[in-house]
């Protein structure tokens, strides 16, 4: 059985993975209960280089640095944190940068509770269609969206349930840069 990683890093970085030099690593498929090592090579000097070991889909070791979502049956999105030389902290290598795109924006404006912003993401037939409690509703169980790396898997995005921190696909319809169509799956 493989299971297949997608490496994302919050910052500019090249990768020695298993002793292997890339420039990016995009998706890596691996054996599930062979360690993969992933070493993280910062191109900015005020970033510190790091190695994580994946084992079955989790990080075990470096796991403050190491976000791993499940996504899928063997299918797991790896984000990787910035670790600062001046200053080391736990705290600190949790900030994790934001997606970017229409549905991050989206998913950011109702979390934030700033349903007039969302509501100009959307089009005129969807933003009547629905109230801001349902769109408040559909989103409280996510505390991150995260962008498909994946060829084999459907849906532009995974929202990451915040009980499980497993992945739920998500896409949206667009029609002249606005949201005609939300779907989960």
């Amino acid at each position: 059985m493989k299971i297949y990683y997608a490496l994302k890093s919050e910052f500019d970085c090249v990768y020695m993975i298993n002793g292997t030099f890339y420039e990016k690593a995009d998706v890596i498929n691996y054996p599930a209960m062979s360690p993969l090592y992933v070493t993280v090579f910062p191109l900015n000097a005020v970033l510190l280089p790091y190695t994580v070991k994946l084992l079955g889909g989790r990080a075990v070791c470096n796991e403050q640095l190491a976000q791993c979502n499940e996504v899928a049956p063997e299918h797991f999105i790896v984000r990787l944190k910035e670790r600062h030389n001046y200053v080391y902290s736990p705290a600190h290598a949790q900030a994790v940068a934001p997606e970017r795109g229409l549905a991050p924006e989206f998913y950011r404006a109702i979390k934030s509770g700033d349903f007039a912003k969302a509501r100009n993401l959307m089009t005129k037939e969807l933003s009547e269609s629905v109230d801001d409690d349902t769109l408040a509703e559909f989103f409280a169980p996510y505390c991150d969206i995260v962008e498909n790396r994946f060829a084999d898997l459907s849906g532009g995005f995974f929202l990451i349930n915040k009980n499980t921190l497993k992945g739920e696909p998500f896409s949206i319809d667009v029609i002249g840069e606005r949201i005609s169509d939300i779907k989960e799956g």
